[in-house]
C-alpha cells in the first residue's frame, strides 16, 4: 500500500484546515460515487430478470420523457386491472381487510 502511505505523508504535511476539509468533501463523494456505481451495476444486471425481460427490447430505446410516459402508462394499467378485479371478487378483498384488522 505504498499509495495510501503517500498518501497519510500528504495529509499529514498540510496545516491549512480549510484544504483539509476540502479532501474529505472530496473523498466522501468519491464513496458516494463508489456505492452510486455498484447500484447501477445491480440495476443493469437484474434488467432482464423475471418480467421485466419482455420490456427491456423497448425500453432501452425510450428517452426520459417516454420513460416516464411508459412507466404512467403501466401505473394506469395496474390500476385498472385491479379495480377490475376487485369488482369481480368483492369477497376477496373483504376476506384481506379482515385478516389485516386481526
Amino acid at each position: 500500500m505504498p499509495r495510501l502511505d503517500d498518501f497519510r505523508e500528504m495529509v499529514d504535511g498540510i496545516t491549512d484546515l480549510k484544504v483539509l476539509e476540502a479532501g474529505q468533501v472530496l473523498l466522501r463523494e468519491m464513496l458516494q460515487i463508489n456505492e452510486m456505481k455498484r447500484k447501477i451495476e445491480e440495476f443493469e444486471s437484474s434488467q432482464a430478470e423475471g418480467g421485466k425481460a419482455i420490456f427491456l427490447f423497448f425500453a432501452e430505446e425510450l428517452d426520459e420523457d417516454e420513460l416516464v410516459f411508459a412507466t404512467e402508462r403501466i401505473s394506469g394499467r395496474i390500476k385498472r386491472m385491479e379495480r377490475e378485479e376487485a369488482l369481480k371478487n368483492p369477497k376477496k378483498d373483504e376476506d384481506v381487510e379482515e385478516q389485516s384488522e386481526e
